[in-house]
């Protein structure tokens, strides 16, 4: 497992993984990402504040705020509550692991998001499990999909487009 601050350039891979994720990189954004990989632990939000102004002065607690729930919301940070309800962020490790549990939710919520456009049906997890794979002659990613899409608890729907050749 690599650690978050263990990577040549770590500022660099973290800027273009928070590209990935639809996440703008700001000076402000960047400072406090340079905060929180030079600090290598957990912190609050006043202090990845106070360590980011070192590296921008005009970096807001409202920006440190909103970037860190950003981030939250895209997995790319953990999140720890603690007794006076203040909360704690650190950078997730680089792990592939984490990359796949990126991929995993990602792709439950495009499933998820084409329930009502007729593309995937929800399913009983006991159903997945007797559904035959859709048409022998559909392309072999279609097939990948589908059983990916099973054992998320869905059932694609193959639909064939008619040429008016």
């Amino acid at each position: 497992m690599i650690a978050v601050n263990e990577t040549p350039d770590a500022l660099g891979v973290w800027e273009a993984r928070c590209k990935a994720h639809g996440l703008t990189i700001t000076p402000s954004r960047r400072a406090i990402l340079a905060a929180m990989l030079q600090g290598a632990g957990t912190g609050d939000a006043v202090a990845w504040l106070l360590a980011a102004q070192e590296h921008h002065a005009a970096t807001s607690l409202n920006t440190v705020y909103r970037f860190l729930r950003d981030m939250e919301q895209r997995g790319l940070v953990d999140v720890q509550a603690t007794p006076r309800a203040r909360c704690r962020w650190r950078l997730r490790n680089l792990s592939p692991t984490i990359e796949a549990d990126d991929m995993l939710r990602q792709l439950q919520a495009f499933l998820h998001g084409r329930e009502v456009p007729g593309f995937a049906t929800p399913m009983a997890p006991a159903e997945t499990l007797s559904v035959a794979i859709s048409s022998p002659d559909a392309p072999p990613a279609w097939h990948l999909l589908q059983r990916i899409a099973e054992r998320l608890g869905y059932g694609l729907i193959l639909r064939r487009m008619h040429s008016a050749y």
